[in-house]
């Protein structure tokens, strides 16, 4: 029923028919809405599954809805049919997975709900985007015209990943890419953090996303469209999202969240805030939040739930002093309870006018920039900006525009309005808004599930009107009108309902129209019906026509209406006066209608309408028992055939009232003519006296009651029965009869008996009716019978009741005579006891008694109570005493007294019995005035004992059934029972003498009772010793299965806790729209945490509800399945819980389908024959809700084990021998063959017929055979034994295999635990400041000359153009001289270098190289004509740019050097840049690549891999773990080194494992720090010789004959292998020849190796060839250094059996982290000075960028990635990243190619960094990506 509560009138019933239809719909299961009421439409109904709803959202040219609810999506039409439904959910995901999916095998994944958390139509993309909780709030989009078409997937994490986080999304415009013009609506949205799962914190608090691809709308390097909360807040400072729209150039959202972002100033509670940004600022610089406060008086409300933004109009803008149009923001609030975000139940709505909002934040923001705030409050957003500080007073200037200078401020003045309207008592939740006309009004819902109706434009804005539509369950705010305004579509968490925003139809009169103040309602007065204003016609012709709210006119009524009676037969003219009489169009007239008589053509006059009355015959006729009979009088008008205004009109005829008194009270004009005895309106007809009534137009002499005849005194009037009384009555106004007249009688009616009784006056006042016998014959005491005195037969005077009694039954109880009761009769009576019985006085023939006897005792209750006494005792009877002090005092138990307490005269007292002291047996006494009467049954005085009770425990919410045993326990009147303070409810219906029962009352909570206490009357009886305990209340977490058949009986298993505290649980199943449950089955306790149910049945419901259609969420097709699906409850003593457990305990699974009974098939003929193995019965869905172990299969009363169930058959198998020829509980059977049943459950017994076994008979076996059976066992069992001795050897190998291995996982485990702590340790104490060694060296920069070749021509080290011109002096000139002259001019020749330029590349043999060369060659002969130079380069760029814009991907322009302008640009840059590198950038490339030298240098490095334990490369890692030790050198040295002698005496620090090459190359490293590379002695050109002991020299060479060889392979010398630790002392000598030393500086290129695959040496060769410490090997070597590769040789077939290596090499990718820590700030440095714009860099790059801007320009490239692309290829691609991986290029240095892989990683860190591709990286990453990813 929908009840629609008003302001004025309360509870009505809205329009009895549609309520009526409403139910009848809801009972046949036909649910399609109901209309001409307030609620229209509704899902889901009682036929379909219930739903948790959380979004609604409106397509508005169609009117389509899209729900959106807990795992499903729906598609409805506007009267709420479902279209298209989709089942999002639930699926298995975890936290901790990754949007795109849960790719880790380790991550348990479980079945989880989709919560959608957004919802929203994308108009101009067609779409529907959905993002639920799963995949990290990842989004789908849906095509709008049919959801279940295949949705595309966003794997990008979006909203909250749980139930309970906010999510808040919209549509809006942004203004980000200004080039592209106009605005791009985006997604703004607001993300409350979660921290569940650590993807959590890459989603941003608020951000804005591109719609096609639901990344965020702007993501480079400089501009990031997201917030995010500082990572050290947002744990704890969560912020919930309200509410956003778009205004002016803003986007808003409205928050709430703690005032305080610091965790110790929690106590300052929460605060609604207004958060904003520009939609221009792309990077959210413009933040802002200002606090919203509402007042309600003194308090202030600071939880916003829901807000809305309108246009303030009409009414409301008037109030609000707004100009029409202006937006303002509704929002509805509730104050908290405490300092938590727990809303109280009381409400409050504020309005704020968006010119305020802005007004206000522009204060905030002119506080920060005019120095009156100083610090801005926004810690706890990500990114600190100045400290966190305004800026300082002036130095901003004037801001006219603050999106343009970006500044996050959260302001302290806040938005403060008054409440408009506030509910004590309610809680709202949702806001929508309307107007109509003038008025405003919002629809609010609650929390409990109502709407409220509130009219705002009002003077004083009140509610109208509340509406329950879905009671209890919240109102969510995305309840919204629908497109034409006419209704809401009210979302709730269970139901989406589609209700009228009026009902004004069911209004049924102008002032209940009007006094229901709806905004929408009006009255149309001449339709006379309460309309909607465009329902009424012509409603703006006049205004009476359409009254409504606020114009204040009244409803249009009659004034007066002269004469509003006459009499039933005569005419008149009406005058009728009425107000605001509506004018009637031309030809149109009004008319008058007198009931159902033919309307009469009214005249308009002054005041109003006049006409005639209808015709006599038209008049309708007066009910006989009527003097009257009213018509409507109605105004009709002709327009509308209508009647509009109505009031009632009386014909009335006085001669109907037949007596005076009737006549003259009447309500009409009447006279009464006495003589006549007539009642008439004409007064003039009457002979004699005449008496005119009270109402009577003209007052005559005799006028009103009091002329006419009558009584005048009606005192009651006693009569005996059956004694001869005259009656006399005093009469006023006494008539004379006159001649002819007869005279006065008296008419008495006695039970419908009439007896006429003849009468006299006296004194001429007195009318006495003559002495008559008057008796009834009902057995009542008293009779009331009436009297009428009349003269002339008919001639009215009065009448009056008299009472008739009998004295036999006023003095008699219980049908026994009471002398008592007889004389305290009242005296009026005149009742007298005579002889045994009571008589009226004067009949008594005898003499009266004035004694009565003594006292009889009938009845006594009870007849036992406790020794204390205090037992109610009542005893019945007759002559109790005439009063209290009769019996008072005489009234005992044996000796024991009994104090009287209740009296009722002779026939019932009521007396408490005294103390006893014992047990006793005594009659009960009773005395009177006469004596003392001894009853004849005998009160029992007892003595209670308790001895226990049963069960000792129950839940805290009471209802348990409590057994108190004992003795004498049903005695007395009053008992009651209390378990410490709680009373247990006595059920005194099951008492006995030795069992009481009690229920439990509801305890505050877990409890021990310490006592019990059993009360009966005055006695207490305690049993102490904790009798009973309250436990805490069973609560259920899992049932299963939930799949029965229709008879019910299959035990369903019901896990949860505390279920062994009630003793009697059962289960019930019951509908969704029903509330009584079908039906219940008791449980068994199995545990604390384990009970068993049988399924209850559900035979008769489930066939009249079955079969069903039911639509399938992924298909459409309907499939016809017999199922039925309920909901289970339990009922648990008075547990409230675990009977609504969809209420209370949410996501457990507590519905239960139902199926079709399974059916088992009789043997045929009844028998079956059993030949062995297993037995087979057939039947029909045998396994849809049952398995193994619900079906039990009996032979006899042997069980046959079930193997098998499937859905046609059950297989068993049958015990070896037949059972007895019995049925299943052992009864005989008639056929003498075993009864086969099939038990499903305990409701189904199924009868399958009887079974015969027909199995062979053991065989017996002859002697023989039994002798080769022995011996083939013993056979087998010595067969046995030496199996298992081989196999116990074998084992003992396996075992002793197997310790092996184990020690070497332990071997291997102690290794990686030794590499991880030493890694540990390295990150921790490694990263050591190298800047102050590095500086100490000088930076041997190239000069020019240099510079250029090796940039032009790198690895040519003897070009032909650095061959100097031969001069021939005084000799002719050659043809080459003047070729050379000519091409010299030629080529100054611009048009000339383009064509030849051309014609080059246009040849096909034209290489690749050879455009580098002859790119490199034009640049030397232009390098003196740099301007010429660079107009050919820019002629030739702007050419490649038109050519490149044209393919499809123009970024990949200048990306590689495939043509002669890319190269020359690569050298003209070169060139422009020579000042700047050398001057200013050059020092820190030097010093980074020092940095990784000395870093390199300080651990081990292989030199035959090149492998270092420091590298950024992690191809050139060492992974291996080898022990070394630091060595100390002192070395002295005597060489000539350019020319100088050079005798030195220097320190420096060398591993011991470093090869003797690699000492060298160190030595020399620190003697000749400050000296160029070339001008170096080299390693080969000194020998190192060990100066030890006394004069001991000892010449160190990489391999001499020490050499130590393993397997073949030869280990390189190192300091180790001579045996040096510590510290030594060395010198550098000139190298000596030998035999392991003979190949000079021109070898030291013959020989390269990029590993150690195929190294041999052959024998006849130099092993060793050495350059700068790198080993290069020679073809057939046999050579390593610090690792020995796996020789596959060694190891036949690939079986490695043994290896050194005991280590997994990826743990040794820490020590890329260790070098990365020691350069870092090295990197840093470098990329901060060749990314720095000042007035240093060269202008020529200024010029090429602007020349690359204008060429995009020119062309209409308006993606910027392309002009980026261009740019960074040209200088950080083209150049920087050259001499990253090149620095020898300028400076005279050695490059190992150690060094060289470690500078490629940093030149890939350089080109990503220019990237605007956002690089996602992983565990799969490249290392040398991830190593500078952060």
């Amino acid at each position: 029923m929908v009840v629609v509560k008003t302001a004025q009138r309360g509870v009505v019933v809205v329009n009895a028919i549609a309520v009526a239809s409403f139910w009848l719909l809801l009972l046949a299961g036909l649910w399609e809405g109901v209309s001409g009421g307030v609620l229209l439409a509704q899902y889901p109904g009682p036929a379909d599954l219930p739903l948790r709803f959380s979004h609604l959202a409106i397509y508005r040219p169609t009117g389509q809805l899209f729900a959106a609810a807990t795992n499903h999506l729906l598609q409805l039409d506007p009267d709420l049919r479902v279209e298209h439904s989709v089942l999002t959910g639930p699926r298995n995901d975890s936290p901790l997975c990754h949007a795109v999916g849960c790719q880790d095998s380790d991550i348990v994944t479980s079945l989880m709900d989709n919560y959608n958390k957004i919802l929203l139509i994308d108009t101009e993309g067609q779409s529907l985007i959905l993002c639920g909780s799963l995949s990290q709030g990842a989004c789908y989009k849906y095509k709008l015209n049919n959801i279940s078409a295949v949705a595309k997937f966003y794997p990008i994490s979006i909203a909250a990943n749980d139930p309970i986080a906010s999510t808040y999304a919209y549509i809006g415009p942004s203004r980000y890419v200004p080039w592209q013009g106009g605005e791009q609506n985006v997604m703004y949205v607001g993300t409350t953090f979660t921290n569940n799962g650590e993807y959590r914190h890459d989603v941003p608090a608020i951000s804005s996303r591109d719609l096609d691809t639901l990344e965020l709308a702007e993501y480079s390097f400089s501009k990031q469209s997201q917030l995010s909360i500082d990572v050290k807040y947002r744990d704890h400072f969560l912020v919930q999202y309200i509410y956003g729209f778009n205004a002016s150039d803003y986007a808003y959202f409205v928050i709430v969240q703690k005032q305080s972002h610091l965790p110790e100033q929690e106590e300052l509670g929460y605060v609604s805030r207004l958060a904003r940004t520009c939609i221009n600022d792309a990077n959210y610089d413009s933040y802002t939040e200002v606090t919203l406060q509402c007042t309600v008086g003194d308090h202030i409300y600071n939880l916003v739930q829901d807000a809305k933004l309108t246009e303030a109009n009409g009414d409301l803008a008037t109030s609000l002093g707004l100009p029409n149009g202006v937006l303002i923001l509704v929002a509805a609030f509730r104050p908290a309870k405490g300092i938590t975000n727990e809303p109280q139940p009381n409400s409050a709505l504020c309005l704020y006018p968006l010119t305020e909002i802005e007004a206000k934040f522009n204060e905030n923001i002119h506080m920060c920039f005019n120095g009156s705030e100083k610090y801005r409050n926004m810690a706890y957003v990500s990114g600190p900006i100045q400290d966190g500080k305004c800026p300082s007073a002036g130095n901003a200037g004037n801001i006219l525009n603050f999106c343009e200078v970006g500044l996050k401020i959260s302001g302290n003045s806040p938005i403060v309005r008054p409440a408009i309207v506030s509910f004590p008592n309610a809680s709202v939740s949702a806001i929508a808004t309307a107007t109509t006309g003038r008025h405003f009004l919002a629809f609010l819902g609650t929390t409990t599930g109502r709407i409220k109706k509130v009219l705002l434009s009002a003077s004083t804005p009140m509610e109208y009107e509340e509406v329950t539509v879905d009671s209890g369950n919240k109102i969510l705010p995305d309840t919204t009108l629908s497109p034409s305004g006419d209704y809401l579509y009210v979302l709730s968490t269970s139901k989406i309902s589609k209700i009228n925003v009026e009902h004004c139809s069911s209004y049924s009169n102008c002032s209940a129209c009007l006094e229901s103040k709806d905004p929408y309602c009006g009255w149309c007065s001449l339709e006379k019906k309460c309309t909607v204003r465009s329902a009424c016609q012509k409603a703006s012709h006049s205004s009476p026509r359409w009254l409504s709210l606020g114009t204040g006119q009244q409803c249009i009524d009659f004034e007066q209406v002269l004469p509003d009676r006459i009499p039933i037969n005569q005419m008149a003219t009406v005058h009728l006066s009425i107000r605001t009489l509506p004018e009637l169009p031309y030809g149109a007239k009004y008319k008058c209608v007198f009931g159902n008589a033919e309307p009469i053509d009214a005249n308009v006059t002054e005041y109003g309408l006049s006409c005639l009355t209808p015709d006599l015959t038209s008049r309708p006729q007066i009910y006989s028992k009527e003097d009257h009979v009213l018509v409507h009088l109605s105004v009709r008008s002709s327009e509308t055939n209508k009647d509009f205004v109505s009031r009632n009109f009386a014909f009335y005829d006085c001669s109907k009232h037949a007596t005076c008194v009737d006549c003259v009270q009447s309500q009409w004009s009447c006279n009464w003519c006495i003589y006549e005895n007539k009642c008439t309106h004409n007064a003039s007809i009457c002979q004699r006296t005449v008496i005119s009534g009270t109402n009577a137009k003209d007052q005559l002499p005799n006028h009103g009651i009091k002329f006419c005849p009558r009584f005048k005194r009606r005192d009651v009037i006693l009569l005996p029965n059956n004694v001869p009384k005259e009656m006399v009555f005093e009469v006023d106004n006494l008539p004379h009869p006159q001649a002819g007249h007869t005279g006065f009688q008296c008419i008495t009616n006695i039970e419908d008996a009439k007896m006429l009784v003849p009468a006299r006056v006296e004194s001429n006042r007195y009318i006495v009716c003559e002495k008559r016998i008057y008796s009834y014959e009902a057995n009542t005491g008293e009779y009331e019978a009436s009297v009428r005195v009349v003269w002339n037969r008919n001639h009215h005077i009065d009448s009056m009741n008299v009472v008739l009694y009998k004295c036999d039954i006023l003095g008699s109880h219980r049908e026994h005579a009471d002398c008592s009761l007889c004389v305290t009769r009242n005296s009026k009576y005149q009742c007298t006891w005579c002889g045994n019985t009571c008589t009226y006085n004067e009949s008594c023939q005898s003499t009266p008694h004035t004694e009565c006897p003594k006292p009889r005792i009938d009845i006594i209750k009870p007849l036992s109570g406790p020794m204390e006494g205090g037992t109610l005792v009542t005893i019945e009877g007759s002559n109790l005493g005439l009063k209290r002090e009769d019996v008072k005092g005489k009234i005992r138990i044996g000796n024991v007294p009994c104090e009287l307490d209740n009296y009722e005269v002779s026939v019932r007292i009521q007396c408490i019995t005294g103390p006893s002291g014992t047990e006793m047996t005594a009659p009960i006494i009773v005395g009177n005035e006469a004596g003392f009467t001894e009853s004849s049954v005998e009160f029992s005085y007892k003595n209670i004992r308790l001895e226990g009770v049963y069960p000792v425990v129950g839940p805290q919410s009471g209802g348990t059934h409590l057994a108190i045993t004992g003795q004498y326990l049903n005695i007395g009147t009053e008992i009651s029972a209390y378990l410490d303070e709680y009373l247990c409810q006595i059920n005194t219906t099951q008492a006995s003498s030795s069992r009481l029962t009690c229920i439990t009352s509801r305890a505050a909570r877990p409890v021990n009772v310490a006592k019990l206490t059993l009360c009966i009357d005055g006695a207490n009886r305690t049993l102490e010793g904790n009798p009973f305990n309250y436990s805490q209340d069973p609560s259920i977490m899992e049932i299963k299965p939930l799949k029965s058949f229709a008879s019910g009986g299959r035990m369903i298993f019901v896990h949860g806790t505390n279920l062994d505290s009630v003793q009697k649980p059962e289960m019930e199943v019951s509908s969704y729209n029903e509330p009584i449950a079908i039906n219940k089955t008791t449980c068994t306790v199995l545990s604390a945490n384990l009970m068993e149910c049988p399924s209850p049945a559900v035979n008769r419901y489930f066939y009249l509800n079955s079969p069903r259609l039911k639509r399938s969420l992924r298909k459409h097709n309907t499939v016809k399945e017999n199922t039925l699906q309920l909901k289970i409850g339990f009922i648990m003593d008075n547990v409230v819980a675990v009977k609504d457990l969809e209420k209370h305990f949410v996501k457990l699974a507590h519905h239960i389908l139902y199926v079709e009974d399974p059916i088992f098939y009789e043997f045929p003929n009844q028998i079956k024959l059993y030949k062995g193995d297993t037995l087979v019965v057939e039947g029909e869905n045998l396994n849809m809700a049952s398995d193994e172990t619900d079906v039990v299969v009996t032979i006899g009363t042997k069980a046959c084990n079930v193997t098998s169930l499937a859905m046609t058959q059950l297989v068993c198998s049958p015990p070896e021998q037949q059972p007895a020829d019995t049925d299943e509980n052992g009864v005989k059977t008639e056929r003498n063959l075993p009864l086969v049943v099939v038990r499903v459950g305990k409701n189904l017994r199924f009868f399958i017929g009887y079974l015969r076994y027909d199995v062979s008979k053991p065989f017996a076996l002859p002697p023989a055979a039994t002798v080769l059976i022995v011996i083939g066992i013993m056979l087998f069992i010595a067969l046995f034994g030496l199996v298992l001795f081989i196999y116990r050897r074998k084992s003992t190998q396996a075992e002793r295999e197997y310790k092996r291995i184990q020690i070497q996982m332990d071997t291997l485990e102690s290794n990686v635990r030794f590499e991880c702590k030493l890694a540990f340790a390295e990150l921790q104490t490694d990263m050591t400041d190298l800047t102050a060694d590095l500086e100490n060296s000088g930076i041997p920069t190239l000069d020019y000359t240099n510079y250029i070749m090796k940039v032009f021509f790198p690895g040519v080290s003897d070009h032909p153009i650095l061959n100097a011109p031969k001069m021939r002096i005084n000799g002719p000139r050659t043809n080459y001289d003047a070729a050379m002259l000519q091409f010299e001019q030629l080529v100054n020749n611009k048009h000339f270098l383009l064509t030849f330029i051309d014609v080059l590349e246009s040849q096909r043999s034209f290489s690749i190289r050879d455009k580098v060369n002859v790119a490199s060659v034009l640049m030397v002969l232009l390098m003196g004509k740099m301007e010429y130079a660079t107009d050919i380069l820019k002629c030739l760029l702007l050419r490649l740019i038109e050519k490149s814009v044209n393919t499809k991907h123009p970024q990949l322009m200048l990306r590689r050097t495939e043509s002669v302008v890319e190269k020359m640009l690569t050298n003209w840059m070169a060139v422009c840049m020579y000042s700047y590198l050398k001057e200013y950038a050059g020092s820190s490339l030097f010093l980074l690549f020092k940095a990784i030298k000395h870093q390199i240098e300080k651990g081990l490095v292989d030199t035959i891999t090149h492998d270092a334990r420091y590298s950024l490369s992690e191809e050139r890692l060492l992974r291996e773990q080898i022990e070394h030790n630091v060595v100390d050198i002192l070395c002295f040295q005597t060489l000539h080194v350019v020319q100088d002698d050079l005798d030195e005496k220097i320190q420096c620090k060398v591993l011991d494992c470093d090869s003797i090459s690699q000492v060298k190359s160190k030595i020399l490293d620190a003697l000749f720090k400050n000296t160029p590379f070339s001008l170096r002695p080299s390693i080969y050109e000194v020998d190192l010789e060990w100066r030890h002991g006394r004069g001991g020299h000892l010449t160190l060479q990489d391999e001499d004959v020490t050499t130590k060889t393993i397997n073949g392979w030869k280990k390189l010398n190192t300091l180790a292998h001579y045996g040096i630790k510590e510290s030594a002392v060395m010198s550098l000598i000139s190298r000596q020849n030998d035999s392991y030393n003979n190949c000079k500086q021109p070898c030291r290129n013959l020989y390269s190796s990029k590993g150690v695959s195929g190294m041999y040496f052959n024998n006849s060769q130099s092993p060793i060839i050495a350059t700068n410490g790198d080993i290069e090997t020679g073809q057939n070597a046999r050579i390593y250094h610090l690792v020995k590769p796996i020789d596959e040789q060694h190891y036949p077939n690939n079986k490695i059996t043994e290896r050194t290596h005991k280590a997994i090499p990826e743990i040794f990718l820490t020590r890329l982290l260790s070098t990365k820590g020691t350069i870092q700030k090295f990197v840093d440095d470098f990329f901060k000075i060749i990314l720095t714009v000042n007035d240093k860099l060269p202008s020529a790059v200024k010029w090429l960028f602007d020349l690359l801007d204008e060429a995009a320009k020119k062309h209409g490239i308006q993606d910027p990635e392309v002009v980026h692309a261009w740019k960074s290829n040209s200088l950080p691609l083209r150049f920087w990243v050259n001499f990253i991986k090149n620095p020898d290029f300028i400076f005279d240095i050695n490059k190992t190619a150690t060094l060289d892989s470690c500078l490629s990683v940093i030149a890939q860190t350089f080109m990503d960094s220019c990237s605007t591709t956002e690089h996602r990286l992983g565990k799969d990453s490249p290392s040398n990506k991830l190593l500078f990813a952060k």
